[in-house]
């Protein structure tokens, strides 16, 4: 098997793109605006939802943190299903991740938002290995949907067809 597109890495690696996620509100799975010869594409938020199942969970010690982690890299195998929507049907178009947004899902007193949102970052470095890792901010909320650990936001720039 090639192992040359973003698609065929993650699945090497044992990351399976899912369906894309249908919205759960009056919201569009993208947005995509032109900019110059490529167009700046923004995924709404993307929880971690598996089979339509969200992962539910809270933040609270270090013990939370592998649980937690899993599902920043289902949030992210979400976001990146809405990304090559957006790319009709080809991550390869992708030219740059350029922001990674994280919620996570935790108690006043967790300090460890990097270390679960590090688990979606290693995702995209698998998908993206050439590309520089993007800015990116880990934040914690007190709820999310369905009190899903994470939701991940992502916006990238993409070559146009």
């Amino acid at each position: 098997m090639m192992i040359d597109t973003p698609e065929a890495r993650l699945l090497a690696a044992g990351f399976d793109l899912p369906a894309v996620p249908t919205p759960r509100g009056n919201y569009a799975p993208f947005c995509a605006i032109p900019f110059g010869p490529c167009r700046w594409v923004s995924i709404s938020g993307q929880v971690c939802r598996e089979d339509g199942v969200a992962m539910s969970g809270l933040c609270q010690t270090r013990d939370d943190l592998e649980p937690a982690r899993r599902a920043a890299e289902v949030s992210m195998l979400n976001a990146l299903a809405a990304l090559r929507l957006a790319c009709d049907g080809e991550l390869s178009r992708v030219t740059q991740i350029v922001r990674l947004r994280g919620f996570i899902r935790a108690s006043a007193d967790f300090a460890g938002h990097p270390a679960v949102l590090d688990a979606a970052s290693a995702v995209l470095r698998v998908a993206f290995p050439d590309q520089p890792l993007p800015a990116r901010s880990a934040l914690g909320v007190t709820s999310l949907p369905d009190c899903a650990w994470t939701e991940i936001e992502i916006d990238a720039i993409v070559t146009a067809a």
